[in-house]
């Protein structure tokens, strides 16, 4: 038989195995949903394509107009209201980040096809990317123009306020194609035009935004290294492309007044047809 003292320590050991830990309050459930500190920005619209958008090797610091809590501003920038279409925070990488002006162009990035040989064909995308620019001088003297960094490769969903000339290019081994893609201001049909290398078009012109490379057979390819020099041959078809997507200069438009109205002499025509 137990002694008292031993008797009222086991008693009171019973007694303390009877009573709950807790204090009445309920365990929250995991948070599954990922709601912490962490999570997305409550009020934002997506990112481009749903998800986070992928880190841009031209803004290591993270894309324009970053939100800053501790500034206390939502981060859209000066004159942009949050969540509008000028509002470029949630612009994936490859969308170009400047919509131009209008009246001017937009000169992208080259379309690297596959995206798997992107990063070893920077020095070539920008060749080209350089004699698109050169060609836009000569063919749109005066125009703004707004040369858009890799990987900015494609105008937003609402299109550019300015025109956009960009590149489909691809590359095997030391053979490469290019074909000119230009975009009249807006969401507006892309004229595609070959420009290095043979290729069959199954389309053309086609939807905007939609994968050229989806209506491109190449027939035969150019040598990489002869690129930019076999582009010059084609030059004038694409300067034509860049003319009729353009449209006239607005400075022309602005200070041209209007023509008196004379009938013409009869049998002198001297209108040519836009582009030519």
């Amino acid at each position: 038989m137990l002694s008292t003292p031993r008797l009222a320590l086991v008693l009171a050991a019973v007694s303390l195995g009877c009573n709950p830990t807790t204090s009445g309050g309920t365990t929250p459930p995991p948070d599954n949903a990922n709601t912490g500190a962490g999570g997305p920005t409550i009020g934002g619209p997506p990112p481009e394509g749903g998800g986070a958008a992928a880190a841009d090797p031209q803004n290591p610091g993270g894309a324009a107009g970053t939100t800053d809590p501790g500034a206390g501003t939502d981060g859209a920038g000066t004159g942009v209201v949050a969540g509008s279409p000028n509002d470029t925070r949630f612009l994936a990488p490859e969308i170009s980040h400047s919509k131009g002006v209008a009246g001017g162009v937009v000169v992208l990035f080259p379309r690297i096809i596959p995206s798997a040989i992107a990063a070893e064909n920077q020095n070539y995308a920008q060749a080209v990317q350089q004699k698109m620019k050169q060609l836009v001088e000569k063919a749109l003297p005066g125009r703004p123009i707004d040369v858009r960094p890799s990987p900015e490769r494609v105008c937003p969903k609402a299109g550019c306020e300015a025109m956009s000339i960009g590149v489909l290019f691809t590359r095997q081994n030391n053979s490469c194609i290019a074909v000119a893609l230009v975009n009249a201001p807006g969401v507006s049909t892309t004229k595609m035009v070959p420009w290095g290398g043979e290729v069959t078009l199954k389309a053309d012109p086609i939807q905007f935004r939609d994968p050229p490379e989806n209506f491109v057979t190449i027939k035969d390819y150019t040598n990489c290294d002869q690129l930019v020099v076999e582009m010059g041959k084609q030059d004038s078809f694409v300067e034509a492309a860049l003319r009729a997507a353009a449209g006239p200069s607005p400075s022309a438009t602005a200070t041209t007044p209007a023509a008196p109205n004379t009938p013409a002499a009869s049998g002198n025509i001297t209108a040519k047809p836009s582009g030519k």
